[in-house]
């Protein structure tokens, strides 16, 4: 079995240490494992299966024309990398959200009443996220997004924490309560604190009705709070499990590789 791992120069070099998991969980299951960047033309010669690290729907969309079983798949990279087209899937599942505004280019939005947050529909990470207080936050997020397609929301009332569920297919791997005391972002990778979390039947559910309606991969599923109660965020599909290897047992990469693996017997 032959596969390859798929990375931008950027996100090889700044995960270098989960990479390294890749190739030590491949080895251990007799898995030939190249890593690829993107500025480089792949080999012309198919390997078993395709795992993209990096947010390019388009990339995945050609590895899979080329025949080669791609994770996440293009579908899964597409609509989870557009927030707007999350939410509207969202909706369709009747899953609970914050009120959520299509705002094609900021630069040029009227005003809207304060306190809103603002964010590009192709961020991650926490980046490209503003919250908006007053007129100088408004000008400082609208340059900031000008010509980037994004989204506007009333913020929710717990500003600094959310829930990312780790999924592997229908399988809740984990969730880790992510709190920040300095920041209305609650990202690990931004100084938010983690906590190992059982879920509510309440997020439970919310879970389970992307992981029924998407054919996902390894993904993280991300809720935030409004007056306790737990309302969808998005979903992460190249999504970062420095916390799991911090504050849990569970590997990630082993059974990704192990699904992935199940997949194409």
């Amino acid at each position: 079995m032959k596969g390859w791992l798929i990375y931008d120069p950027a996100g090889a070099k700044r995960n270098k240490t989960f990479i390294d998991f890749w190739f030590s969980a491949a080895e251990k299951r007799g898995v030939e494992l190249e890593l690829h960047l993107t500025d480089v033309p792949l080999p012309t010669e198919n390997p078993d299966f395709a795992v993209v690290r990096t947010m390019d729907p388009l990339l995945s969309k050609t590895l899979e024309a080329r025949g080669i079983p791609t994770f996440n798949s293009s579908e899964v990279s597409t609509l989870c990398n557009d927030k707007w087209n999350t939410y509207r899937l969202a909706d369709r599942l009747g899953v609970p959200y914050p009120k959520t505004e299509y705002i094609p280019d900021p630069a040029q939005m009227s005003d809207r009443p304060y306190p809103y947050v603002l964010k590009a529909c192709g961020g991650h990470g926490g980046t490209q996220v503003f919250l908006v207080k007053n007129r100088e936050d408004a000008e400082t997020a609208k340059k900031a997004l000008a010509g980037i397609p994004s989204v506007l929301q009333e913020p929710v009332s717990d500003l600094g924490k959310d829930l990312r569920v780790y999924v592997l297919g229908e399988t809740i791997l984990a969730g880790m309560l992510r709190v920040s005391h300095t920041d209305f972002r609650s990202n690990f990778c931004l100084g938010g604190t983690a906590v190992p979390h059982t879920l509510t039947p309440e997020e439970e559910e919310i879970v389970r009705a992307f992981t029924q309606a998407l054919p996902l991969g390894l993904a993280g599923i991300d809720l935030i709070y409004h007056q306790g109660k737990p309302v969808f965020n998005e979903i992460e599909d190249v999504v970062g499990c420095r916390m799991l290897y911090t504050h849990t047992e569970v590997d990630p990469v082993s059974l990704y590789l192990d699904w992935i693996l199940e997949q194409r017997m």
